[in-house]
């Protein structure tokens, strides 16, 4: 099956405009393909190596668009890159990795826009070269048409600096179509210099940027705009995409001109960055542009809190408050940029969506907009530089009757990100790879929602009504956590539950004895159980003979057939019956609790049945909407209490526990039959390498 290709990445690989490819469609020279779902013209990969053929008679092959070229040809631009690094710090000992990067840039754009050629003769004379590469730098600025600030329209290099990295720079072999490739290298170049601006931007990772801008591609028409453009990267991405106004506004001069940089090098034509430093786009510049917006896509700096007065005093959100967060003033204000009907993907923070403290953001949110869809990230999705809980929230604005219909909900688990910043890759024996994320699955659910054709298939995401709760829950949230499924089915069960409903109060006390070890002189080791000793699901265990001086923040006590209930990351089912020959000490993150006795000193449940009941979705399903805190989630002890357990008479128990152990024992049965196969598999790995010695070696 044929390749089918974009606009933009069909009017590279001929080397034509994109104007051209329009005119040949209505004149039937070429006719493009429409993508069934936005309409925007596609190219059959195939015929297009075919029109090029008989155009230059060049001989080409799919082989050359695929992406190990893509990746060599990638890689040849950041390692001349690291050379110009060298070169313009050892000639300017004053320079930093900014500045450098500056005029990096400038030469590189120049690369990428002009070709080789324009960088041959570097060995003849050097200020006549340089005066070349400046005089050429110069031309393109000009040829663009785009405002360039004052610092950036010239190259700010010595002539001997230039020569020497002119000669680099000639000798990147480039395939002067591969637009694609200029954009990408270029882009992972900005990466490495402004990861972390001083404005305190997280510049989104692309993988991030490439799902937003997917899941908004039906949408995609008109002019679409990112207010706090950074380094273009959702622009960038939307060129490639869809043939559409770009417009974008940046506080950051420097990241404006990168910007523009980045979206010349993309082949991109219809753009606007606007430099505005009077509070970037929530200042006044940006009024120009109200309900002028068709679509916006953004990564505002939500981590950081305006204080300007006067600008808070504008918007719904800020006025009277002395200072507010970034992120919730541009929901209010992309809002006012968009047409009606126009759509927002913006990244937020996890506390816009469940702090109580934002209540007045979701009520704005409510009442401006249609709730489309929330995708949780996961919290380092932003390491190196952040660790953040944050999500994504796809808006549709409304002005008039809004009415809450179904949202789309999501948890990414992985991104295809390391912790380092790195790709996080899968590798599969065959020589594929791709990287370890869920959000191509996510992507499919979203769009099957879209459609009106969703069909719940991923265990991460599901469909709800936000406006459900409103009238028992005025908090109006709408985190994943609180409009789960787990929360309709507990309570379903709960009402047609035919057993008796008890609290857990009711059925336990807890033990409260605190006590810290390293403050006890007489003690030099305790019996402890720490989080990490506690499994997750499994309900198993273990207590470790631990230094008492090592321990210097307070734990819990417990006696044998305590119940131990972790209150951090509850979502990960760490419960467990502490079946030990004596007591220990607890994590002070867990609460012990101890089963009452029946009038005739019987326990009132088992603490296996009750240790299980309490790791089962059942019960996750009361207590998520409970779960408060963005880095470290956790329960307090109060809404554990109010969980209700189904008590069912003694001889129903009698059964259930009967049933559980024998459960238990054959999971143990599978679990031993698994070790013993991975340990008959090892040795037979040993035999099979010596008895090749020994063959070798001619011994029987």
């Amino acid at each position: 099956m044929s390749t089918m290709i974009t606009l933009t990445e069909a009017a590279t690989f001929l080397g034509i405009s994109k104007a051209t490819l329009r005119n040949w469609d209505n004149d039937g020279k070429l006719v493009a393909a429409r993508n069934p779902i936005n309409g925007y013209r596609q190219y059959d990969m195939e015929s297009l190596i075919k029109l090029k053929k008989e155009i230059t008679g060049e001989k080409i092959s799919l082989e050359k668009q695929d992406d190990e070229v893509k990746s060599e040809e990638a890689k040849a631009i950041k390692r001349v890159v690291n050379k110009l690094h060298c070169i313009i710090r050892d000639s300017d000992a004053n320079s930093n990795i900014v500045t450098r990067f500056d005029e990096i840039s400038k030469l590189l754009f120049v690369r990428l826009m002009s070709g080789r050629d324009i960088f041959e003769g570097y060995n003849q004379n050097e200020t006549l070269y340089g005066k070349k590469i400046q005089k050429e730098y110069i031309r393109l600025l000009n040829e663009s048409g785009r405002k360039i600030p004052d610092g950036y329209l010239q190259i700010n290099l010595d002539t001997a600096t230039i020569r020497l990295c002119g000669k680099e720079l000639y000798s990147i072999l480039i395939n002067n179509y591969q637009c694609d490739i200029k954009g990408l290298a270029y882009e992972d170049i900005i990466r490495g210099t402004f990861d972390k601006s001083d404005n305190q931007q997280y510049f989104t990772p692309y993988q991030i940027v490439d799902f937003m801008v997917k899941a908004l591609s039906p949408f995609l028409k008109g002019t679409i705009c990112d207010p706090a453009c950074g380094t273009a990267g959702f622009l960038t991405k939307v060129n490639d995409l869809a043939d559409v106004k770009l417009l974008g506004f940046e506080v950051d001069e420097r990241l404006a001109w990168v910007s523009t940089l980045n979206l010349c090098i993309h082949g991109a034509n219809n753009f606007e960055i606007y430099f505005m430093k009077n509070g970037g786009s929530l200042g006044s510049e940006a009024d120009l542009y109200y309900e002028m917006i068709d679509v916006i896509l953004t990564n505002p700096p939500f981590g950081s809190d305006y204080t300007d007065s006067k600008i808070l005093d504008k918007y719904v959100l800020g006025k009277d408050k002395n200072s507010r967060r970034r992120g919730i003033l541009f929901i209010e204000q992309a809002w006012n940029l968009l047409k009606e009907d126009g759509m927002l993907a913006i990244i937020i923070e996890q506390s816009v969506l469940n702090s109580k403290t934002n209540m007045d953001v979701r009520q704005y949110i409510f009442s401006h907009f249609e709730i489309k869809g929330i995708i949780d990230l996961p919290e380092n999705a932003f390491l190196p530089y952040a660790n953040v809980s944050s999500s994504i929230m796809i808006l549709q604005k409304k002005k008039n009757n809004i009415k809450q219909e179904q949202t789309f909900f999501a948890k990414s688990e992985k991104i295809g990100r390391k912790s380092n910043g790195d790709d996080d890759i899968i590798y599969y024996p065959n020589g594929d790879f791709e990287l370890d994320s869920d959000l191509n699955n996510i992507l499919s659910a979203w769009e099957m929602f879209i459609s009106g054709n969703y069909q719940m298939q991923n265990p991460n995401c599901f469909v709800a009504r936000v406006d459900e709760y409103l009238k028992e829950d005025k908090s109006m949230r709408l985190d994943y956590t609180f409009h789960h499924p787990y929360r309709n089915e507990s309570k379903e069960l709960l009402n047609n539950s035919k057993s008796t409903l008890i609290s857990l109060s009711e059925i336990c006390t807890e033990r409260n004895h605190s006590y810290v070890p390293a403050a006890d002189a007489d003690a030099t080791s305790i019996s402890f159980t720490g989080l990490a000793n506690i499994e997750p699901f499994t309900g198993v265990a273990t207590q470790e003979l631990t230094p008492a001086a090592s321990i210097k923040s307070s734990v819990k006590r417990y006696e044998p057939r305590d119940i131990v209930f972790s209150k951090m990351r509850p979502a990960l089912r760490k419960v467990a019956v502490m079946n030990m020959n004596e007591g220990g000490y607890v994590s002070s993150e867990c609460t012990v609790f101890t089963v009452r006795n029946d009038n005739n000193g019987e326990p009132l449940i088992e603490p296996e049945i009750l240790s299980a009941i309490l790791r089962s979705d059942f019960v996750y399903g009361q207590i998520m909407s409970c779960v408060t805190g963005i880095g470290r989630p956790r329960i307090n002890s109060k809404d554990l209490r109010k969980i209700m357990i189904p008590l069912p008479d003694k001889q129903l128990q009698t059964k259930v526990m009967q049933n559980l152990r024998v459960k238990e024992a054959s999971v143990k049965q599978l679990k031993d039959r698994a070790e013993a196969l991975k340990k008959e598999a090892e040795n037979l790995e040993i035999r099979m390498i010596n008895e090749v010695a020994l063959s070798m070696a001619g011994v029987n």
